[in-house]
């Protein structure tokens, strides 16, 4: 029932008649009569209604199959809220208005419009053509027709009632979802400026890499002139120590040598001073 009430909900017309026909068959293997499987029944005469009036629609006009069906909704209804034979005048009478034959297309008609407004609709045998002029009825709901029109009131207006409070959870919903959007665009804007400052700086990293390369190469290339520089002069040094350590060589020996003349020049005046200039004349 679920299922055959979802396929109906999603315009599935024929699926839903298809699995509430095989479960009608199912349960009546089992031993259900027609009492038992009331909702069941209803649904599927609903169903067979549904594709009458929509086959009816699309051909424009009665074809066999939507007769077919408008037939088996009629059955389907005749079964759970019974048949009744409308009223008319009995033969011997005159009657005071002449009325209109009453063809099958008009029994169809009427029987589609009563289960439309919910009322029972006539037998077949009631309303088969026939030649016999009858006066328009005037139709008195009899007690189990009221009790049925107040029956599919209730249930309309249940059905109005889980209508609407599907349509508050849908707008809850709705709501939530749209406070959920907002609150997944805020977060994407904000994802985005990040990623744009994210971006900057990975341009201004890039630039300053780029700085920092050339700078090293700037320093790379001066540190390879300095070494050049320092060789260079550490071969001028060596050039120069070399030219130099024959004349420090030989100032070394002139220094040593006026050390010696100059420390016996001393003793000179040193023997001078104390009077010993004999010793000093004569060289002792």
């Amino acid at each position: 029932m679920i299922i055959g009430a979802r396929y109906r909900e999603e315009g599935k017309t024929r699926a839903a008649l298809a699995v509430v026909s095989a479960m009608i068959e199912v349960m009546v293997g089992y031993g259900l009569d027609a009492l038992q499987l009331k909702p069941a029944i209803l649904m599927q005469s609903s169903c067979h209604m549904d594709i009458a009036r929509q086959l009816r629609a699309q051909a424009g006009a009665e074809t066999i199959e939507s007769k077919f069906h408008l037939a088996a909704a009629c059955e389907g209804f005749r079964k759970i809220y019974g048949a009744f034979t409308l009223p008319h005048t009995p033969v011997h009478q005159e009657p005071t208005v002449s009325a209109p034959h009453v063809s099958q297309s008009h029994v169809i008609g009427h029987c589609e419009e009563e289960v439309a407004y919910g009322r029972l609709p006539s037998t077949p045998e009631a309303s088969s053509s026939s030649s016999v002029p009858v006066q328009p009825p005037t139709l008195t709901p009899r007690y189990s027709q009221v009790k049925i029109l107040e029956r599919e009131v209730q249930s309309l207006r249940d059905r109005q009632a889980d209508q609407a409070a599907l349509l508050s959870r849908i707008q809850a919903s709705k709501r939530r979802l749209e406070d959920d959007l907002e609150a997944e665009r805020s977060v994407r804007r904000k994802l985005e400026r990040q990623l744009e400052r994210a971006e900057s700086n990975a341009v201004d990293a890039q630039k300053c890499e780029k700085s920092a390369l050339d700078q090293c190469r700037e320093e790379v290339k001066t540190r390879r002139r300095a070494e050049e520089r320092a060789e260079e002069m550490r071969l001028e040094a060596a050039g120069v120590r070399a030219e130099l350590e024959p004349r420090i060589a030989e100032y070394g020996e002139w220094e040593r040598r006026f050390k010696e003349f100059f420390g016996r020049l001393g003793i000179v005046f040193l023997k001078a001073a104390r009077g010993e200039l004999g010793e000093v004349l004569t060289g002792r």
